[in-house]
């Protein structure tokens, strides 16, 4: 999980939080101007942002039906054990299945939502066979498939 540290946002900070999440290609001059900055001074609170972690990285965002990915599934899983040691090692198995986008601890009824992008239904039941399920110390799965996405 990547770290930061701790910083005191106002709302200028927040305001250009915000318009970096809209659109990460916007010009310290745009920045400025949503904010009614001077580009100076909104260059050195994105600086300061990114020193402190808060603003982790910029990336592109690729939709996963661009890239063949068609169905999305999120998969609620729980397991038999909860033992450090056994947390550790299921987590060290999801960092090396590909299909896995992301992952999360959670609290309730399963231990981890798991979010796989596929390219078809027969793709992720081979997924869901041949690699999660062969995973020790599964002991439920339950697939949640995506109909639609939005924000």
């Amino acid at each position: 999980m990547p770290s930061f540290q701790k910083i005191d946002l106002d709302d200028v900070d927040l305001q250009l939080l915000r318009a970096l999440q809209e659109d990460a290609r916007l010009s310290t001059k745009e920045l400025a101007k949503r904010v009614h900055k001077s580009s100076t001074a909104t260059y050195e609170r994105i600086k300061r942002m990114e020193a402190a972690g808060v603003i982790a990285g910029y990336r592109a965002e690729v939709p996963p039906a661009a890239l063949g990915k068609e169905l999305v599934v999120f998969v609620a899983v729980r397991l038999k054990e909860h033992r450090d040691t056994i947390l550790e090692a299921f987590q060290s198995d999801l960092r090396g299945l590909y299909e896995v986008e992301e992952w999360y601890h959670i609290t309730g009824p399963h231990d981890f939502m798991l979010k796989v992008a596929m390219p078809s239904m027969d793709a992720y039941h081979r997924f869901l066979n041949k690699k999660l399920a062969a995973l020790p110390n599964i002991s439920t799965v339950q697939s949640l498939i995506v109909l639609h996405r939005g924000k």
